[in-house]
């Protein structure tokens, strides 16, 4: 049962959360019998086409250059590139039985060019919602943000199934409306073997300057929405009361080098660059708090995001804002604490608190471990796709 995954980038070129879901995704098919490939946009910069994980990836041509020129003149080249490459491969293996495409928007539109012209089912899946990184002032980028909207919604319209990755996701497309019994929820996950819990290396903290105090960590995208900048500002009350703790800030985005600028390991803040994705269990089990402050925003509130889900299953004590996308994941008093997003004060108390709860934080822990494991599991994540399959009339 041959399916080709329309996605804008991929591993091993683009380590992100975005490709890591794909990779979950074709990963676990293969194991409940399906035949998945991956076709990346001309926006992915590797031309060579081969395997991935033991799943074959084709290519299309990158693209020399994303800047100058007409912005719809580009986007609209690029969905053609991508259209006539899938018609391509489709015509090569002669076994293609359904298109998935995901966000963004220029996957979708591709596929269901080719889904028409092939006669195949054609599946949509929504990972976020494009035009929010469109709300720009001036009128060319207000024009293009409600362009993308009515793209979104028409494009959803005419697949054959439509996945979200969260509820918050699926009542936005209701109220645009989308037919409900079209909206498929499959959402992010996790391998629970790879994310386990574990001791903590005093080599591996030896080697980061790390003393032997708490450790606050943040490990994910360094974009302003994620609110990092409010963790900095209410680490200097949680070291107040635990002079011995230390903050680390892992990743990269377009905040880095503000963030990056307030590095004093003499205070306790350490800012790293990205880790490798097989390297981020030891950070995890380094930690003592994993704190997610993101500020609120309409991303933010109906978008869930993957992180979270890796803390979970290694067992750590999540301290979180009260973001729409994040009590989607997590439970307040269950499996993590909660506080009002946008206030460094709360957050500040919120983790001073929880460091002097050694109980607490092995409670909250132990329950996310189990919640991980029981509901978030990629194994079972991704089996919910074969109903969507079905709906989408894939034989």
């Amino acid at each position: 049962m041959a399916i080709l995954h329309v996605v804008q980038y991929s591993l091993p070129d683009v380590p992100c959360g975005y490709s890591f879901r794909t990779q979950a995704i074709v990963r676990e098919q293969v194991a409940l019998g399906l035949d998945p490939v991956v076709v990346t946009s001309p926006r992915h910069p590797r031309a060579e086409e081969g395997e991935v994980g033991g799943v074959w990836h084709y290519r299309c041509v990158p693209e020399r250059s994303a800047g100058g020129g007409s912005v719809w003149l580009r986007d609209r080249a690029r969905v053609t590139r991508l259209a006539s490459r899938i018609e391509e491969i489709a015509a090569a293996r002669g076994d293609l039985r359904a298109l998935h495409a995901h966000s963004p928007l220029l996957c979708g539109l591709a596929a269901r060019r080719a889904a028409r012209r092939l006669g195949l089912p054609m599946i949509y899946e929504v990972r976020g919602l494009w035009e929010e990184g469109l709300r720009r002032s001036g009128l060319p980028a207000r024009v293009r943000y409600q362009l993308a909207r009515r793209l979104e919604v028409s494009l959803a319209r005419a697949a054959d199934a439509v996945v979200v990755i969260s509820r918050g996701l699926k009542q936005e497309f209701v109220r645009r409306g989308v037919p409900e019994a079209k909206l498929h929820i499959v959402g992010n996950g996790v391998d629970p073997r790879v994310f386990s819990p574990r001791t903590p290396s005093p080599e591996w903290r030896a080697r980061h300057s790390l003393s032997d105090g708490p450790v606050l960590l943040y490990l994910g995208a360094l974009r302003a929405y994620e609110g990092v900048d409010l963790l900095l500002a209410a680490f200097p009350e949680v070291r107040r009361h635990h002079p011995q703790a230390q903050l680390l800030i892992v990743g990269d985005g377009e905040a880095r080098g503000e963030l990056a600028a307030q590095e004093d390991p003499a205070a306790g803040i350490h800012v790293l660059p990205p880790a490798p994705h097989e390297d981020t269990p030891e950070y995890y089990a380094a930690a003592d708090l994993v704190v997610y402050p993101r500020r609120a925003t309409r991303a933010t509130e109906l978008v869930t995001p993957l992180k979270p889900l890796e803390a979970m299953a290694m067992g750590k004590t999540i301290v979180a804002s009260d973001v729409g996308g994040l009590r989607e994941l997590l439970s307040d008093g269950e499996t993590a604490r909660f506080f009002p997003a946008g206030s460094a004060e709360a957050l500040a108390r919120a983790c001073r608190e929880l460091l002097s709860d050694g109980a607490a934080r092995r409670r909250l822990g132990e329950r996310a471990r189990q919640v991980a494991v029981e509901q978030h599991d990629w194994r079972n994540v991704v089996a919910r796709y074969l109903e969507v399959y079905r709906a989408a009339g894939m034989q």
